[in-house]
């Protein structure tokens, strides 16, 4: 479960982690020891691509109610795929939208982890010129969070 007193981090870790564990890594055999697959930011050193990075940040807040200390939180991440090729990437971005959709029920599920109102809000190629540029897509979801 999110915590309302970590709720960025939280909900970064709980993206990226459920990432870690349910999208299959393609280079997983020949990945260098110590690196990562899923990271929370990008890259300072040397790595080896295809990896995918998982930001957030808090977009705005609404009180639930007059005289209500409650409110609803709404939270964007951020879910960078980077690639080889256009292929890769674009299948590694099928297999997030897939997860995070599907994931919204259920056992360590979205709503069992109080992010609430799941959806997709854009999906853009950000690549780097010429044939051998590192391609990536960069996708924001939304989620929204209650407090109590």
């Amino acid at each position: 479960m999110v915590n309302t007193n970590r709720l960025l981090s939280e909900t970064i870790l709980f993206v990226r982690d459920d990432l870690r564990a349910n999208i299959t890594d393609p280079i997983s055999s020949t990945r260098p020891s110590g690196e990562k697959f899923v990271m929370t930011s990008y890259p300072r050193r040397k790595t080896t691509y295809p990896i995918i990075t998982v930001r957030g940040w808090i977009t705005g807040s609404r009180t639930l109610g007059q005289q209500s200390s409650n409110l609803e939180i709404n939270i964007k991440v951020e879910v960078r795929i980077w690639g080889r090729n256009e292929k890769e990437k674009n299948n590694l971005c099928d297999d997030v939208i897939n997860r995070m959709k599907n994931n919204q029920y259920g056992t360590n599920s979205s709503i069992s982890a109080d992010l609430h109102d799941f959806g997709l809000d854009s999906a853009v190629d950000v690549d780097e010129e010429g044939e051998e540029g590192l391609k990536s897509k960069v996708c924001q979801y939304r989620y929204k969070f209650w407090t109590s």
